[in-house]
């Protein structure tokens, strides 16, 4: 065998050894390619489980927020009923009260403007006529105008009017 053999062969040796090396390394970084795939692959899983529990948790918390809310405005309604349907009712009953108290004093006051029409339409006439003749009779016999309206309990001006009417002044 000649040295260029040997060379060769060890040439090839050598080749083969680099070749075994070389797939020896590619075979370890393909298995470690695939460990960390699969840790890749699970830690996708799991961040897509906890996005679904978060979304799953944010919908339940808003059921809940909604729950509360309604739950309160429930409660503050009922309080609130509770706090102003006696107040209303009892403004109801007062206003009724009212109302009864107003119609007794709305028809005592047509009785009385009754009473008081037919008492002034009869006073009038016979009262104004002796009233005159008396003012006339107190004036002759010469009692000052204010004692004539003191003693009849009339105004000053009625005396004078009268007795200007009667063209004794």
């Amino acid at each position: 065998m000649s040295i260029e053999m040997m060379a060769i062969a060890g040439l090839a040796g050598l080749v083969l050894i680099i070749f075994l090396m070389v797939n020896l390394k590619d075979s370890d970084t393909a298995k470690k390619l695939n460990r960390y795939e699969r840790i890749i692959d699970d830690i996708n899983r799991q961040n897509h489980k906890i996005k679904r529990e978060l979304e799953i948790q944010s919908n339940q918390k808003k059921q809940l927020q909604t729950e509360i809310e309604e739950r309160v405005n429930m409660l503050v309604k009922e309080k609130v009923q509770e706090s102003v349907m006696p107040l209303l009712t009892s403004m109801r009953e007062i206003e009724g009260v009212m109302q009864v108290f107003q119609d007794e004093q709305s028809e005592r006051l047509d009785r009385i403007e009754e009473r008081s029409s037919k008492d002034i339409s009869f006073l009038p006439s016979q009262v104004a006529a002796s009233n005159e003749k008396l003012i006339i009779a107190q004036y002759a016999t010469g009692k000052s105008e204010a004692a004539i309206a003191k003693d009849l309990r009339i105004g000053i001006g009625e005396v004078d009017l009268v007795l200007k009417l009667a063209n004794l002044k």
